[in-house]
């Protein structure tokens, strides 16, 4: 290979060690990834949330109330959301507000918001006029071609 300046590049010899599949040989790469690592005891096997220090407590509320709402739970179900330890942000603004506040944000944000829900209606009589139609498939190209 030609340098800019004309003259020939060498290239050092890879270690035989590795083998030239790559810059680091493949054996090297694959080491290298998270995906090849072996799991150890002391590796965390679930997701961990933690409560992180400043930003607004209300917003975050809000937030959560509107997407619950968007989801179709009502006022009822997500104070009970609050109301459980294992949701970690939520539940902390529980401990930390009260609950009457609580309630009275959830008020709030689904007035403003409202509750998305969504309803599906079949007519009765749809289900006797649906026919189920057979089409024959030919197995082969030259089944295909015949009238």
């Amino acid at each position: 290979m030609n340098r800019i300046d004309g003259t020939k590049s060498r290239r050092r010899a890879e270690s035989s060690r590795e083998p030239a599949t790559g810059h680091l040989g493949a054996n090297r790469l694959a080491a290298d990834h998270g995906s090849a690592k072996q799991p150890e005891p002391s590796d965390p096997l679930g997701l961990v949330g933690a409560m992180v220090p400043g930003g607004n407590i209300d917003m975050l509320s809000r937030c959560f109330i509107e997407e619950f709402a968007a989801m179709g739970y009502d006022a009822e179900g997500i104070l009970a959301l609050f109301r459980q330890p294992q949701y970690l942000a939520i539940h902390a603004v529980y401990r930390l507000k009260g609950e009457q506040a609580v309630i009275e944000m959830i008020d709030r944000v689904i007035s403003e918001c409202g509750i998305f829900r969504t309803t599906e209606t079949i007519p009765p009589d749809s289900r006797r006029a649906t026919r189920l139609l057979q089409i024959e498939v030919p197995a082969t190209p030259e089944e295909d071609a015949q009238p």
